[in-house]
């Protein structure tokens, strides 16, 4: 197995490699999006059931009332919290996805620099081989020459 076929395998690996690693940074962007709009819904709740509680304070309401829309803001402050913790996993998500894309760009970087270098010692030794064959063919001209001209 030539070490050109070698390189262009463990090459498209290092491709395969990198195009999982940019699907999972776009599912960890995804489940970040979510996680934000989630925080912004469980803010936009507890929102809610503040101004119920401040409406049920500015009036005449039974303690039934008050101790419900209490457990509400209480309740809702859960949820910004929770949801928040889910934005925190999230946001590691995204991190660590954008760091393995970028060591999966960094492994296929390497190894298309070997092949490059590799494909240009290939070259160069055929450049030298071509070279070696011009000279022995010129030697070879210029012996039949001479010995043409001494006979």
């Amino acid at each position: 197995m030539s070490n050109r076929f070698r390189l262009g395998i463990v090459l498209r690996l290092r491709e395969m490699a990198e195009e999982t690693a940019r699907i999972q940074l776009g599912h960890a962007l995804d489940a970040h999006g979510r996680a934000i709009a989630s925080v912004q819904a469980a803010q936009g709740r507890a929102g809610e059931e503040q101004r119920w509680l401040s409406d049920l304070q500015h009036r005449t309401a039974e303690a039934g009332q008050l101790q419900s829309a209490v457990f509400a803001v209480a309740a809702a402050q859960r949820g910004i919290v929770t949801a928040q913790e889910r934005l925190g996993r999230a946001t590691d998500a995204l991190f660590e996805a954008r760091r393995s894309l970028a060591e999966a760009t960094r492994q296929r970087e390497v190894v298309e620099r070997l092949r490059d270098r590799f494909l240009a010692a290939e070259r160069r030794e055929v450049e030298r081989r071509d070279a070696m064959a011009m000279a022995e063919i010129a030697s070879t001209q210029h012996a039949v020459r001479a010995a043409r001209e001494h006979r």
